[in-house]
């Protein structure tokens, strides 16, 4: 395959986009979309959007860089044994295609007057605004009001042959700069720890976390303890509107600036709304969905900050309605349910 490569390499920006990548270099080298370049250098079908971490080395090859330079790109996947897929921004890997925006990403304009690419960190569905110029994303095209899909040719330019750079933005809220602002930090740092959103020590724990981690925690608190949500339905998690994910980061933001207190007012709500206490096991099915969320993503010792607070609470949970539990279990770190 090394006889076939694009004539005009394209460098690529650091943490760029990989679908921005390409659209760059199908514009250097008349290809009428990108999707030519992944149907020619790796075989690609027009309706797959994924690029496998073991395609990289070949996909370098043909866009003349190294893999090194391929491989720090962002969306990226990788089918991991007894885990799942998971997909890389901004150098980490995450867990959950609900975190990601894979077919439609928005754009800060003003980013775009600057440099012409698709960062990668606009994959991220929580991140909704650009810290840097203090405006929300946009996310659908202002002539023909159709989502900014991954599929359009420029990364400038929409495919109604709109200019993206020539689009209003709106200020962006406190809590949204705060969240964009973490998640870049990853590749524009250093953080400023002041917020008038939540204490310096809360932005100081969310900041800590991997880029997985803060989208999870993000989902427990906004969701799981202040989502308008039936409990008995489990804890799927799907994909969000703009709205909704704005409401979510000022949920999580509100419950943080009073922590733990806000905690216990959250889950109390909770209990509040579904059931009454009848004093048996069949109470903690009220924590259900809740519970399953926390053993399964946010009991290990990097959230001890949420884990903490959290256990205390169904530990007097557990007491005050003398629930049942399993001996073995009581004398463990992490307090485990029986949920059967």
């Amino acid at each position: 395959m090394d006889q076939y490569r694009l004539i005009n390499r394209t460098q690529p920006y650091p943490f760029e986009s990989l679908r921005g990548f390409l659209m760059r270099c199908a514009g250097a080298n008349h290809y009428r979309s990108h999707q030519e370049i992944l149907q020619y250098a790796l075989g690609a079908s027009s309706t797959n959007p994924q690029v496998e971490q073991t395609e990289i080395p070949r996909l370098a090859i043909y866009t003349r860089n190294s893999v090194n330079e391929l491989s720090q790109l962002s969306g990226i996947s990788r089918q991991v044994p007894r885990k799942g897929r998971e997909w890389k921004i901004l150098g980490e890997w995450l867990s959950k295609s609900t975190f990601l925006k894979l077919r439609h990403a928005p754009i800060c304009p003003r980013c775009l007057q600057e440099q012409p690419f698709l960062q990668g960190a606009w994959h991220l569905a929580f991140n909704t605004a650009c810290w840097k110029h203090r405006c929300q994303l946009i996310d659908r095209c202002p002539q023909c009001k159709r989502q900014l899909a991954l599929s359009r040719r420029q990364p400038e330019y929409c495919e109604c042959g709109f200019d993206l750079r020539k689009s209003d933005s709106l200020p962006a809220e406190a809590e949204q700069l705060l969240i964009a602002r973490i998640i870049v930090n990853r590749s524009d740092g250093p953080l400023n720890l002041d917020s008038a959103c939540i204490p310096a020590n809360q932005v100081e724990n969310l900041a800590r976390l991997s880029l997985d981690g803060l989208c999870h925690s993000l989902w427990f608190l906004g969701h799981h303890l202040l989502g308008n949500f039936p409990l008995s339905k489990g804890s799927g998690l799907r994909k969000l509107d703009d709205r909704e994910t704005r409401e979510m980061i000022a949920a999580v933001c509100w419950l943080l600036s009073d922590w733990p207190s806000r905690l216990n007012q959250a889950l109390s709500r909770q209990i509040a709304l579904n059931s009454k206490w009848s004093g048996d096991n069949a109470t903690m099915r009220l924590l259900g969905p809740i519970q399953r969320y926390y053993e399964s993503h946010i009991g290990s010792c990097d959230f001890r900050f949420i884990s903490s607070p959290y256990e205390a609470f169904v530990r007097q949970l557990v007491k005050q309605a003398r629930i049942k539990t399993r001996p073995s279990r009581l004398d463990s770190p992490q307090l485990e349910l029986d949920l059967s």
